[in-house]
């Protein structure tokens, strides 16, 4: 079985070994420079290992022996699951991870925006010691509004109650026990959305959320408001929020993620002073990125020995009828 390591990852000397146990093993550890060059890694894979730079349709073609994408990673979005589960290829997750790692980085976000550190940080590098520039708003007794109740989403309210915060959330089944549970209040979208002071995004990207943040939504938040997400790009619709920061609709955004990335060097995000941008590593701890490359590795161990873990596209199991290396 040869095993390649597509596009770089975290792979320290323990998994990148328990992966040379199974068989040849290629790990490149720079980014596709183009189509062909990522053809060129797949072409022989019976196993790819793959995190941003996903598989697309085309990417099919080039890989004629491909058994099993294992994603280092939890979203799937960037894969053709249709097209790995009409040539059978098994496609296998990292899900459960990082929900502190996430959840940490929304409030580092909110907090960067609102006190305004990094702009005093890079001001003072510039010899401006002057606290007049720098008077921000505390997060106590805000009101924050989480947009998706998952595992993440949980952690962000609990850590939103250390703030003292009021936690609002939408959801299509409310109901008191949960609300209870969660110490939040259920409200419809439009209630959400017009009393937050911090909007933030925890919803995985479907058609349904596709450009689920759109004008009409941010024309009703607060102009006082912030909007931070660490989800998914397209879940905003990018242009919309580059209006409504432009023109002041909104206070600011604190975006880890982006239609396109990596984030374009004429974004006009970048031309805006009332944004904090990241470039999509709201995961990206050391506790949450060694627990992200055990399961991802343990996804390709599982299916060599025939029983694969955190199956996305699970029909193609029943495709294989027990041959999964067929």
């Amino acid at each position: 079985m040869k095993v390649v390591v597509a596009d770089p990852i975290y792979l320290s000397d323990e998994y990148k070994h328990r992966l040379e146990a199974l068989g040849d093993l290629d790990v490149y550890n720079s980014v596709p420079s183009s189509p062909k060059g990522f053809a060129e890694r797949v072409k022989d894979a019976d196993v790819v290992i793959v995190g941003r730079h996903g598989f697309k349709a085309e990417d099919f073609e080039n890989a004629p022996n491909l058994k099993m994408i294992s994603l280092w990673q939890t979203g799937y979005d960037n894969v053709d699951l249709k097209e790995a589960t009409e040539r059978r290829v098994i496609v296998s997750n990292v899900p459960n991870y990082a929900f502190d790692s996430v959840a940490e980085f929304v409030f580092a976000l909110a907090l960067g925006l609102l006190r305004k550190a990094c702009v005093a940080d890079s001001m003072l590098r510039q010899g401006l010691f002057d606290w007049r520039y720098y008077v921000g708003n505390e997060l106590m007794s805000k009101t924050i509004g989480v947009l998706g109740t998952g595992n993440i989403g949980k952690r962000v309210i609990q850590i939103a109650h250390g703030f003292n915060m009021r936690v609002l959330s939408t959801t299509a089944h409310p109901n008191p026990e949960k609300e209870k549970k969660l110490g939040l209040k259920f409200v419809d979208l439009d209630t959400l959305l017009s009393e937050s002071d911090i909007l933030t995004l925890h919803l995985p990207l479907t058609p349904e959320t596709n450009h689920m943040i759109g004008a009409p939504q941010l024309a009703k938040m607060k102009p006082t408001a912030i909007l931070i997400n660490t989800a998914r790009g397209k879940i905003v619709n990018e242009k919309a929020l580059v209006d409504a920061l432009t023109e002041g609709r909104i206070a600011g955004a604190g975006l880890d993620v982006f239609e396109v990335e990596p984030l374009p060097k004429d974004s006009p995000l970048l031309k805006l002073d009332n944004v904090l941008l990241t470039p999509h590593i709201a995961f990206l701890s050391r506790e949450s990125i060694d627990e992200c490359t055990y399961i991802c590795v343990e996804n390709v161990e599982m299916f060599a020995r025939g029983s694969p873990l955190n199956v996305v596209n699970p029909s193609v199991l029943a495709k294989l009828k027990g041959n999964i290396h067929g």
